[in-house]
């Protein structure tokens, strides 16, 4: 059953609830990043105190065609203080609310935004980090990346279409990050193993390190069982399924798990 949309009014009460700040944000800049990827860069009045962790999102009020709205999670992909702004970066393919608003958003226009959310960030202390996602998840995992601290090692995993829509990233000085870029070429987002076949077959450093999964909400869970199977523990794991395959997300803006 496809969820209900919400009006916006009830914004407040779930900044409240979920202890996160409301904001009313104003588009002032859009740039297309890759063919499937657009980012737009938001401003609002005292968005300087927003404080976001790398990896943190913000819920976004997006409009529908019934002009009511539905709730949608992105991640901060940068934040400056300074200037009072945050860039999103949204997946324009498919034919959802989230990615019709960010195909045509616009200077001026205005949206409804819950934030900073979200409890998926770096884990300070991990020897090593592993990203793994398709193109959804590029924005948390290069927001990760570039927070890495001096002397860190990383690798990423990134399945997207083709080399037109990788995106580069900047990697802290002293820290040692690997983008490894998966092309899944006409097959559907969600529908190939490559994630799961990289999770089980790359290399990865001694020590302790942290993963941390992105994307389908299957294909999560097989990257997940993936590493298990090969001795990481459950605490060495944050899955984050950001979409489902065939399915519309909850209201609350994440794919249903039922």
């Amino acid at each position: 059953m496809t969820p209900a949309p919400q009006t916006p009014s009830d914004g407040q009460a779930i900044a409240d609830r979920v202890g996160a700040s409301l904001w009313d944000l104003e588009v002032i800049e859009t740039n297309e990043l890759t063919p499937g990827m657009r980012r737009i860069r938001l401003t609002a009045p005292g968005l300087e105190t927003l404080g976001p962790e790398a990896g943190q999102d913000l819920m976004l009020a997006v409009p529908t065609d019934t002009e009511l709205h539905r709730r949608r999670r992105y991640t901060i992909r940068h934040f400056d203080p300074e200037q009072r702004t945050v860039d999103i970066d949204m997946v324009v393919h498919g034919d959802g609310p989230g990615a019709r608003w960010a195909a045509t958003a616009k200077p001026g226009d205005r949206i409804e935004a819950i934030g900073p959310r979200g409890k998926v960030v770096l884990v300070e202390d991990a020897d090593w980090h592993l990203f793994a996602g398709d193109e959804s998840g590029i924005p948390a995992i290069f927001a990760m990346i570039e927070a890495l601290p001096s002397a860190a090692s990383a690798i990423a995993l990134l399945e997207v279409p083709g080399p037109e829509h990788e995106q580069p990233v900047v990697i802290p000085a002293g820290a040692n990050a690997e983008v490894r870029w998966l092309h899944r070429g006409d097959a559907e987002p969600g529908g190939t193993d490559l994630l799961a076949d990289a999770a089980r077959d790359v290399a990865l450093p001694s020590g302790r390190g942290h993963a941390y999964l992105t994307g389908e909400l299957e294909v999560v869970g097989s990257m997940r069982h993936a590493l298990l199977d090969r001795g990481l523990e459950a605490d060495q794991l944050s899955p984050k399924p950001y979409w489902r395959r065939g399915v519309a997300n909850a209201p609350h803006g994440e794919p249903p798990k039922d």
